[in-house]
């Protein structure tokens, strides 16, 4: 089955759209993507290193298993 056309729009309007229709003229139709991934939301940065999450939450505690 093949995917529908999608767009990502940046500016006033900001997300994944996917293009319903297609004018001749080149006017479009769009409707927001809600399907995964489109709608994840995307976190800038990058995931904590092993030190700097044990500096922030210390030990953990744990439930006597392990």
């Amino acid at each position: 089955m093949a995917s529908e056309p999608h767009v990502t729009l940046s500016g006033d309007i900001v997300g994944e759209y996917i293009v319903k229709d297609k004018q001749p003229n080149g006017e479009l139709t769009l409707v927001p993507d809600t399907a995964y991934p489109a709608v994840v939301p995307a976190f800038s940065g990058r995931p904590a290193t092993s030190e700097e999450f044990q500096a922030i939450l210390g030990e953990l505690p744990t439930d006597g298993e392990g």
